[in-house]
């Protein structure tokens, strides 16, 4: 692999060693192929770009991104890392949720520029507003440093307000080649994805990876591949796609709408790694995933659980490639979790007691604690135009540890994360974590739940625990709730000690990030408020029944 110490640098050598090579290919209704370039051709519209970006003195200033999915996107992205501006990707186009996602962005940043199409309505604040059509001067300026800031990628939101989480283009680099390790991936890697290209998977995983390989990435629009999940898989097939995932949910959607009959039409032999994370991963919706596709010819042992987080760039542990799925007991009730493997070179991964300063054992649960050069340089201030370091950073040891809200135990497997710290539920004494209790809902009610959180509230005779499930739209017709209720009721019981109170409500009611994230503390207080969808046969909790503390 060339010694290239940031991205710029490399694809600009790429347009000289590998220029006729496929970059980016865009199917802008995830079939046909709708844009397309080459590593000469991304270079030759990056370039002038960049000029334009640093002849508008935006070098070192964060640049708002509200464009599309597509080749535009990507070489505005390309553009800001060359000329050493801050790419900010939001959520596009600006509707609902990302419509108030995008605006807590541009409020944060304070001074700065946007990119966006003449037309696009859009509330820029205090942002420079920018026609990326027009924006174009000769590139004179050298690339920037390891050190500088590359982007600014906003956290989730899942459990907290989003945050500015400053990647520098060293951090860029070294998660790079841990993906690359972790996945074993190479210069022919063909990735094929329809992931949000303002999340930290679908930023550094499906559009920069395969370029700083070398390599093809195969891109559509979320909306396609949600509208049409069989468009994703067909893509995987007609690209000979090495490389594909995404989260849990994505694997339901292509089980519930992708028949046998369309399955026997594709050949998926060519994917040696199929990734899952983002969100908990469930070992019933792979094993079903795998088997519903085996007769198209993909390989279970592609199945690839992972890890990560934004503060960590992306990737942070990952399970060896051709290994499949792996479940291990863990946590204090000794359940089957999946395995979500273990750190690639330069990553350390830790287990802290819930102070963050001793080491619990191997196979105990306790905070995840992560170190390395892959570490983000730390949280964007707009009022000072600053980076703060990283809140809540732990220094042992001789590193600099991030502490990262999650509760995980590590096995002789790898690593199994069990909650978030924050979501972990307290009943009369026994700690729950709710993603535990959400698997044990999904293992009792199967096809029938398309979603779950499991939230914990005081009700009038003490704490208790709560299970809002939703129920898929197909499901609904001939629905029997009280057997379903009382089924995920006794299974989560058998598992966690504690019988829930089962609600059901209709699809799509949990609050989700842009991403696809429930967000169980949003959902609480939704609930609390009387603010989530029933099913028609639910009768509404009377008001006084929880408490909000």
């Amino acid at each position: 692999m060339s010694a290239a110490t940031t991205l710029p640098v490399l694809l600009e050598q790429y347009a000289g060693s590998r220029g006729d090579h496929p970059a980016l290919r865009f199917l802008q209704r995830g079939e046909a192929v709708t844009e397309a370039a080459s590593y000469v051709e991304l270079h030759a519209a990056v370039a002038p770009l960049a000029g334009g970006l640093v002849r508008a003195g935006l070098r070192g200033v964060p640049v708002v991104l509200a464009l599309p999915p597509g080749l535009g996107f990507v070489i505005a992205l390309l553009a800001c890392l060359r000329a050493g501006a801050i790419a900010v990707p939001v959520p596009f186009p600006p509707i609902g949720e990302a419509r108030l996602r995008q605006q807590r962005v541009i409020d944060d940043l304070g001074e700065g520029a946007l990119l966006a199409a003449p037309d696009a309505e859009i509330e820029t604040g205090r942002l420079r507003r920018l026609d990326p059509a027009t924006l174009q001067a000769p590139l004179t300026t050298s690339p920037p440093p390891p050190e500088a800031a590359a982007v600014i990628q906003y956290s989730s939101g899942s459990t907290r307000a989003p945050a500015g989480i400053v990647i520098s283009h060293a951090n860029l680099m070294a998660n790079q080649r841990m993906i690359s390790e972790t996945f074993g991936s190479g210069p022919e890697v063909v990735g094929v994805n329809w992931l949000p290209p303002h999340h930290d998977m679908g930023l550094f995983g499906t559009i920069l990876h395969p370029l700083f390989l070398g390599g093809t990435a195969v891109l559509m629009p979320p909306f396609a591949f949600i509208q049409k999940p069989l468009r994703w898989l067909a893509a995987i097939a007609a690209h000979r796609g090495t490389v594909a995932g995404g989260p849990n949910f994505g694997y339901e959607l292509c089980l519930r709408r992708v028949s046998e009959a369309q399955v026997a039409g594709l050949d998926l032999s060519s994917l040696g790694v199929t990734f899952c994370g983002a969100e908990p991963v469930r070992a019933e919706s792979l094993r079903r995933f795998a088997a519903h596709l085996a007769p198209a010819g993909f390989d279970a042992a592609s199945l690839l659980p992972c890890y990560g987080l934004a503060e960590a760039t992306l990737l942070v542990t990952g399970v060896a490639k051709g290994s499949g799925l792996r479940e291990v007991s863990a946590g204090a009730a000794g359940q089957r979790q999946v395995t979500c493997g273990s750190p690639p070179d330069g990553c350390v991964v830790t287990i802290r007691d819930p102070d963050g300063v001793g080491r619990m054992r191997p196979g105990d649960a306790g905070e995840i604690c992560v170190a390395g050069p892959h570490l983000a340089a730390g949280i964007w201030q707009g009022d000072g135009a600053a980076i703060d370091p990283l809140p809540g950073l732990l220094q042992a040891e001789g590193e600099r540890w991030l502490r990262t809200g999650d509760i995980g135990a590590m096995t002789a497997d790898g690593l199994v994360i069990l909650d978030r710290i924050k979501d972990t539920v307290i009943v009369h004494g026994r700690k729950i974590y709710a993603a535990d209790a959400e698997a044990a809902a999904f293992e009792a009610a199967g096809p029938l739940l398309s979603a779950a959180a499991a939230i914990g509230l005081r009700g009038v005779q003490g704490d208790r625990l709560v299970l809002l499930c939703e129920v898929a739209v197909a499901e609904r017709r001939g629905l029997a709730p009280a057997p379903l209720r009382r089924r995920i009721a006794e299974q989560v019981g058998q598992r966690g000690g504690v019988l829930p109170e089962v609600v059901l409500l209709g699809f799509g009611a949990l609050p989700r990030t842009t991403s696809g994230k429930i967000r169980r503390q949003v959902a609480r207080q939704a609930f609390l408020d009387g603010n989530l969808k029933l099913l028609p046969s639910e009768e509404p909790m009377e008001a006084d029944t929880w408490a909000s503390t």
